[in-house]
C-alpha cells in the first residue's frame, strides 16, 4: 500500500497549497488517479477545513488505490484464464497428432483436425500478451475474442463425443471441451474490459468483409471469402442433418470443423484490417500469418489425402498457406532492420 501512502501525501500538500494561494492544482499521478483534478474553491481555509481537506484526499486515494487494484485483479485473471486455455488447447492438438500416427487414415485428418486447437491455443496466447499491454481495448483484439467465442461454443459441443468413451481420442475430446469452458470466461472478460460493444463490433466486422486498401488487402480478403464459403457449407450440413434427426454426436463432430473454419475467418479478417493499414510488421500480426499458414498447409494436405476431385480447393488452401508465411517471413525481415 506505498502507492497510497504517496498518492494521500501528493493530493494533501495539493489541497494545503491550494488553500494558501488559491491556484489549480493538477497533480500529475498515473493510472486512474491521474484523473484526479483538486481545484481549490478558496483561499482562506484553516484549521478543520485542512484537516477535512486531508481525509477527503485520504479517502479518494484510497477508493482511487482499490479501483487500481481491481482492474489489475481482473487482468491477472484474464491473462490466467488465457494461460490456462492455451495449455490445455496445445495439449488436445498435440494428443490428437500422437493418436494419429500410424492411424489407418493416414496423418492428414489427425493433423487438419490439431489445427483448430493450435489456432485456438495461438489466438488465446495473443489475447494473453494483450491483456498483459493492456491492449484489449483494439479491434484487432476484440473481433479476436468474438471468433474465439464462437469456437469455444462449438468446442463446448465435444464433451457428447467423450461420454461413456475411455479411448485416448474420447478422453481428448473432454479435454477440448474442458479447454473452451475455460476458455469462455477471459476472453468474455477481455472483451468487456477492453469496451467491447456487441452489435457496434459485429457490424466493423461485416464491414471488413466488403472493403480492401491495396493488393495484400485484397488478397486475404480472398482467403476470408474462401474459408467463410466454406463455413456456409458446413452450417448447410449441419441443418441438413438436424433436419434428418441425426444423433447429437454427429452433429459435434461437424460443429468442431464449424468452429475451426469460424475462428480461421476471424484470423484471416484481422489480417486484411492490418493489410490495408500497412501494420504486417505487428508481432501480434506476424504471430496470426504463421497460425493460418499451418492451418491452410494442414487443409490442403487433408484434402489432398482424404478426398478426391477437389484440386482447386487444394491449390486455394496450399495459396493462401504460402502467402500468409512469406507475409511472416517479410515481416520479420523488415522488423528486423529497424
Amino acid at each position: 500500500m506505498k502507492i497510497v501512502h504517496v498518492l494521500t501525501f501528493l493530493l494533501t500538500t495539493s489541497s494545503l497549497l491550494s488553500a494558501t494561494s488559491g491556484f489549480v492544482s493538477i497533480a500529475p499521478i498515473s493510472g486512474a488517479a491521474s484523473r484526479v483534478v483538486v481545484v481549490a474553491k478558496s483561499s482562506s481555509v484553516v484549521g478543520n477545513n485542512n484537516n477535512n481537506d486531508a481525509r477527503s484526499s485520504t479517502r479518494m486515494v484510497r477508493s482511487l488505490a482499490m479501483a487500481t487494484d481491481d482492474n489489475d485483479s481482473v487482468t491477472n485473471r484474464i491473462v490466467f484464464g488465457h494461460s490456462l486455455s492455451s495449455f490445455l488447447f496445445v495439449a488436445t492438438a498435440l494428443g490428437i497428432c500422437y493418436n494419429g500416427i500410424g492411424g489407418p487414415i493416414g496423418l492428414g485428418l489427425p493433423l487438419y483436425a490439431a489445427s483448430g486447437p493450435y489456432l485456438a491455443a495461438g489466438v488465446s496466447s495473443t489475447l494473453e500478451s494483450a491483456a498483459s499491454a493492456d491492449r484489449l481495448g483494439s479491434d484487432t483484439y476484440k473481433r479476436l475474442a468474438l471468433f474465439l467465442t464462437e469456437f469455444n461454443l462449438c468446442g463446448l459441443t465435444t464433451v457428447l463425443l467423450a461420454i461413456g468413451g475411455t479411448t485416448l481420442r474420447q478422453q481428448l475430446f473432454y479435454v477440448l471441451s474442458l479447454a473452451s469452458l475455460l476458455s469462455l470466461s477471459p476472453t468474455a472478460a477481455g472483451y468487456k474490459n477492453g469496451g467491447g460493444k456487441l452489435f457496434g463490433d459485429i457490424g466493423g466486422v461485416i464491414k471488413e468483409f466488403f472493403t480492401f486498401r491495396n493488393l495484400n488487402g485484397f488478397i486475404y480478403l480472398g482467403g476470408v471469402w474462401f474459408v467463410a464459403a466454406l463455413k456456409v457449407l458446413k452450417i448447410v450440413d449441419i441443418v441438413n442433418l438436424i433436419s434428418e434427426g441425426n444423433a447429437a454426436k454427429t452433429l459435434a463432430t461437424r460443429a468442431v470443423r464449424l468452429g475451426r473454419l469460424a475462428l480461421l475467418t476471424g484470423t484471416m479478417l484481422v489480417l486484411k484490417s492490418a493489410a490495408d493499414r500497412d501494420r504486417l510488421e505487428g508481432t501480434t500480426f506476424i504471430d496470426l500469418n504463421v497460425l493460418s499458414s499451418v492451418v491452410f498447409a494442414t487443409m490442403a494436405f487433408y484434402i489432398k489425402t482424404i478426398r478426391v476431385g477437389l484440386g482447386p480447393l487444394v491449390y486455394a488452401s496450399a495459396g493462401f498457406s504460402a502467402f500468409t508465411a512469406l507475409n511472416a517471413i517479410n515481416s520479420m525481415i523488415e522488423k528486423s532492420k529497424k
